[in-house]
C-alpha cells in the first residue's frame, strides 16, 4: 500500500491551480493539494505544517515568477526553516522562460526539477513515479 502524500501548488495563475488539481487528482498516492498564490502564502502554509496544523507536503510545484515573493525568494526562506531540516520535500519549479542562469540558480537552491511551462502530465508523472507513486 502506498502512503498518501500532500502536494503544494504555488503559482499566481488560477488556471495552473485548476489544471494541477485535475492532474494530481488522478494519483491515488496524493492525499491533499494545498494552494498558494505566491511565495509568502506558501511560506505561511509551511509554517502551519511545522506547527502540526497540516501535514508537510512531499512535493512543492513552484512557479518562478510571481508577485509578492518569487520562487527563488521562497526557496531562500525555506532553506532557513529549521523545522523542515530532515524532511524530504521535493521541489519542482516551473517557468515560462528558460534561462540557463535561472536553472543554475534553481539547482543551487536545492530545486530537484526545473521544467518549462505549460505544465503537462508527462512532466508531473516523471516526478511522482520517481519520487513516491
Amino acid at each position: 500500500m502506498t502512503t498518501k502524500r500532500n502536494v503544494m501548488v504555488v503559482d499566481d495563475d488560477d488556471l495552473v491551480h485548476l489544471i494541477s488539481k485535475k492532474i494530481l487528482s488522478a494519483y491515488a498516492c496524493i492525499s491533499h493539494v494545498y494552494s498558494a498564490y505566491n511565495g509568502k502564502e506558501a511560506l505561511e502554509l509551511l509554517h502551519r505544517s511545522c506547527e502540526g496544523a497540516i501535514k508537510i507536503p512531499a512535493v512543492v510545484l513552484l512557479d518562478l515568477h510571481m508577485p509578492v515573493m518569487n520562487g527563488f525568494q521562497f526557496m531562500e526562506e525555506v532553506k532557513q526553516m529549521d523545522c523542515l531540516k530532515g524532511s524530504k520535500v521535493v521541489t519542482v519549479m516551473f517557468s515560462s522562460t528558460i534561462d540557463p542562469r535561472e536553472i543554475e540558480q534553481a539547482q543551487s537552491l536545492g530545486i530537484e526539477y526545473f521544467f518549462s511551462k505549460p505544465i503537462v502530465m508527462e512532466k508531473i508523472e516523471t516526478v511522482f513515479k520517481r519520487e513516491f507513486c
